[in-house]
């Protein structure tokens, strides 16, 4: 059958049976394979984002925790605060509590600004134990002044050290 066939109408004939053997290569072979790899693909792209994400979430909850550390616990009432002042003051054995002003609230720039302010007597070793406990180990207030006075008790003819502390809070406003 192939003997009465010229060399060139065998390569045409061949190169038609090689046109349609790569067609249907493509189509049962090489097009699967494409359309798994552009699958592999879009799940790594996919993988890539939630590890990424996850990180973006750690990395916030990182920087929470160090405003929280910074501005004073979120999400408190100023009542409250006040009590845990009041509270941890009481625990400070070596110093008297003089007295604690009302609670200050203040509006500024989207945030609500909470303001105690707490007056205390001792000696000074235990004034500067109180303040350095209510800086480093007190989480519901941060500490933003501290004032040192020297009053002279006329009647006594002795001298009291008080400490004024005024903590705040910041809370966001929606």
């Amino acid at each position: 059958m192939f003997k009465n066939l010229t060399y060139k109408q065998k390569l045409v004939g061949l190169g038609f049976l090689a046109v349609i053997l790569f067609l249907t290569a493509n189509k049962r072979s090489f097009s699967v394979t494409k359309n798994a790899y552009a699958q592999v693909q879009d799940l790594e792209k996919k993988i890539d984002y939630i590890s990424t994400s996850n990180q973006g979430i750690d990395e916030m909850q990182n920087e929470l925790a160090f405003y929280d550390k910074v501005i004073g616990k979120q999400g408190v009432r100023a009542e409250e605060v006040q009590q845990k002042i009041l509270d941890y003051s009481t625990e400070q054995l070596q110093t008297n509590l003089v007295s604690i002003e009302e609670i200050h609230v203040a509006e500024s720039n989207n945030f609500t600004i909470i303001t105690n302010q707490l007056l205390i007597e001792g000696d000074f070793n235990a004034l500067l134990e109180a303040v350095y406990n209510f800086e480093k180990k007190f989480k519901y207030s941060k500490i933003v002044s501290i004032s040192f006075d020297k009053i002279k008790e006329y009647q006594t003819r002795k001298d009291k050290l008080r400490v004024k502390i005024i903590f705040q809070n910041y809370e966001k406003t929606n």
